[in-house]
């Protein structure tokens, strides 16, 4: 959905670029996945949130 990356920017996760080690190959591979059955119509990010 295309308001879900702003509401959780707005509760403190950050998108995670390519060449963040955060980006682990398990998230690649569900992104993979989740492309492959057609959910990359809208742009998707991968996101995460620092636990303090």
């Amino acid at each position: 959905m295309p308001w879900n990356a702003p509401y959780y920017a707005r509760l403190g996760f950050r998108p995670l670029a390519d060449s963040d080690p955060a980006l682990t190959e398990g998230l690649r591979e569900i992104s993979r996945a989740e492309a492959a059955h057609g959910l990359s119509v809208w742009p998707r990010v991968c996101m995460r949130r620092e636990v303090v």
